[in-house]
């Protein structure tokens, strides 16, 4: 049974948006959220409470959160904002938060949140042209994006220690040291013809970032910084995600736990206090 769905308005630093809460009995107790609209959703996910059958096959699905889907998208926005104003400040991250604080405080049994991480970056806007974000920012950052913001880690621990390891290995001083600039080179002249143009106009340059640079990762963050924005996408996808995947065994399936939970503490009515004008203090927040 599905009930009327509720719209919530959300506000935060930079945006504003409307999540549609929908809620469900059977099986679970379900609760499904949603911004934009189904065809084409910036966040989608959904928590599930309790087995209201009572069937042991739904047990392992109660207090759990999934997060399905989370796009940065100006159709998302209720206010009227440009491309420009997305990359100065960023909706998904706003988003990301929004929907934490959420679950945090009006859910406060569920304490993990699992994602598939199928991040990436549009290279022609409503093209399927993309730059896969996880790997670009493991290739960057050492971390995903989703490491980087909320600590997210891989179930069990030791393939989590085992991606860890790997990605130390691949950002490594020694690692760069026993590669030379035409083991990338030859990585872009079996890519596509639009990198190999950037690369061989300033092929020099690139070649001086390579040698000064500590390690992979701090060439590849050079790298992108000579790369204008409107062509970053283009200019790193297939290559660099070859080169990566070849290093470092990459995941989907990702968790993340949500904290501090907020609890209250019954005041003991026995004991002779003074209460100080003005009252308790409100919790205040920017969603």
């Amino acid at each position: 049974m599905e009930l009327t769905p509720i719209i919530l308005h959300f506000t935060t630093r930079h945006y504003k948006f409307k999540l549609t809460l929908t809620e469900s009995i059977h099986p679970l107790h379900t609760f499904t959220f949603l911004v934009g609209d189904k065809d084409k959703p910036c966040l989608e996910g959904n928590i599930n409470l309790e087995n209201r059958t009572k069937n042991s096959r739904f047990d392992s699905m109660t207090n759990t959160a999934k997060l399905i889907k989370i796009d940065a998208l100006q159709e998302c926005s209720l206010d009227d904002i440009t491309e420009e104003y997305m990359a100065t400040y960023s909706f998904g991250t706003e988003l990301l938060d929004s929907i934490i604080f959420f679950i945090n405080s009006q859910f406060p049994s569920i304490m993990t949140v699992s994602l598939n991480d199928a991040s990436y970056i549009p290279c022609i806007r409503e093209s399927k042209d993309t730059l896969d974000l996880l790997i670009y920012s493991i290739a960057l950052y050492k971390k995903t994006w989703y490491e980087q913001k909320i600590n997210a880690y891989i179930k069990p621990k030791d393939k989590y220690d085992e991606y860890r390891k790997q990605v130390e290995i691949y950002g490594s001083k020694e690692k760069k040291n026993s590669m030379e600039f035409s083991d990338i080179y030859k990585l872009i002249i079996n890519g596509s013809s639009f990198t190999k143009d950037i690369f061989d106009k300033s092929y020099n340059e690139f070649e001086k970032s390579f040698n000064i640079s500590d390690t992979l990762p701090d060439f590849f963050k050079e790298l992108s910084k000579k790369i204008e924005r409107t062509q970053k996408c283009r200019f790193f996808k297939d290559w660099l995600e070859e080169f990566i995947t070849s290093q470092i065994s990459i995941e989907r399936t990702w968790y993340f736990d949500i904290f501090p939970k907020i609890e209250r503490t019954p005041v003991d009515r026995s004991k002779n206090t003074t209460r100080k004008r003005g009252g308790a203090k409100k919790l205040r927040g920017n969603y």
